[in-house]
């Protein structure tokens, strides 16, 4: 047999080895994984397209009403993502506020709601704008009746407009404090 058949030969063995080997620890590599490792799936458990929650107090009250282009719940985190959402928060004895923004989501607890891009809140009394706050980000807990924010603020009320890096608004005593880097221009009436 001739030199050049032979070292043929032995290039095609050594390849089918290495092969071999290599699916070998392929395999092994994949069959090492721990026995409980699941990849999650990341659908929703459930969605709703014109969607409308409304939420009551103990005494039956309305506590806060909520609307949103679709809404779907996602298992694995326990978030609910809402689309073009629309919410009205009520308190006892104070005006309603009303939020909406282009997108949001629903903290686990229920309670925590994040709403981002173009972001707006106003304070309505009967058919007119008492008060409205524009931003890209808030938080809105509703269990304690206040909403959040670090990123810049503008609001806008009858006398006048004021700008600010962050805010916080609570419902309950019509009561908005300014975070930091406040200007504003006040108009006298």
């Amino acid at each position: 047999m001739p030199l050049r058949q032979i070292l043929l030969i032995a290039a095609i063995v050594v390849l089918a080895v290495g092969m071999g080997y290599w699916a070998y620890e392929t395999d092994l590599k994949v069959s090492r994984q721990p026995a409980g490792t699941t990849t999650e799936i990341k659908v929703p458990d459930f969605f709703s397209y014109n969607a409308h929650i409304r939420e009551f107090n103990e005494h039956g009250q309305l506590k806060s009403d909520l609307t949103a282009d679709s809404i779907s719940h996602f298992p694995h985190n326990d978030i609910t993502l809402l689309a073009s959402p629309d919410l009205w928060s009520y308190s006892e004895n104070a005006t309603p506020w009303h939020t909406v923004a282009d997108t949001g989501r629903i903290l686990p607890d229920g309670e925590t709601v994040e709403l981002k891009q173009n972001v707006v809140m106003t304070q309505v009394e009967g058919d007119t704008q008492k008060l409205r706050m524009d931003t890209d980000f808030l938080t809105i807990y509703s269990g304690q009746d206040f909403a959040d924010t670090n990123r810049p603020v503008t609001i806008i009320s009858p006398s006048g407009v004021m700008k600010a890096n962050g805010m916080k608004a609570f419902y309950k005593r019509d009561f908005i404090q300014l975070k930091s880097r406040v200007r504003g221009v006040h108009e006298s009436r």
